[in-house]
């Protein structure tokens, strides 16, 4: 059976594939994910799909925009496609949450299991980011996952990077690797 939990031990969670893009036909995503403390990813956007973020158990903190939204249990709030957004946990208490992807996104799952999997062989920085520059741009690539503000100038390099990566090997490697 095709393992669908991924532990990510750089920023302290974990994630399960609860229903895949190819699963539902395209139709949506849907990952549980368990957030100890935890800064969260940085501010990013998607366009491709918007994302709904319900919780399980505990309390997460998701941004907005500049709107900082402290979600309860049974509590959602869903990111429109294009919408600059994060989640974190400032508690101790782990939070269980999930998030819907819709449509479903294959790039955001192997996103997922290509920086977990970078993280668990200690190939990523202390905040889980890839140490090598072509394995972060490869991801953020294939998952839509765009920088907003003055970080966005960084986009042509990161899409340069990406090209010369899928041309040099290192996208299939990370693939294969992670995602097979």
């Amino acid at each position: 059976m095709e393992k669908r939990t991924f532990a990510n031990p750089a920023i302290n969670d974990s994630a399960t594939f609860i229903k895949t893009s190819d699963e539902t036909n395209g139709e949506y995503t849907l990952i549980e994910i368990d957030l100890g403390k935890s800064d969260g990813p940085p501010l990013h956007y998607h366009n491709a799909f918007s994302e709904k973020f319900e919780v399980q158990e505990g309390t997460l903190y998701v941004q907005v925009g500049k709107d900082k939204k402290v979600l309860n249990v049974g509590e959602s709030v869903t990111v429109p496609a294009g919408t600059h957004h994060r989640f974190y946990n400032e508690r101790n208490d782990k939070v269980k949450f999930h998030i819907t992807l819709n449509p479903g996104h294959t790039g955001m799952e192997n996103f997922i299991k290509i920086f977990y999997g970078l993280a668990a062989d200690g190939l990523t920085d202390k905040k889980g980011k890839p140490k090598k520059f072509a394995h972060l741009a490869v991801a953020l690539i294939i998952s839509d996952s765009n920088a907003p503000g003055w970080m966005s100038l960084l986009s042509p390099v990161i899409r340069a990077t990406a090209r010369r990566a899928k041309k040099d090997g290192t996208e299939k490697w990370l693939l294969d690797t992670y995602c097979s």
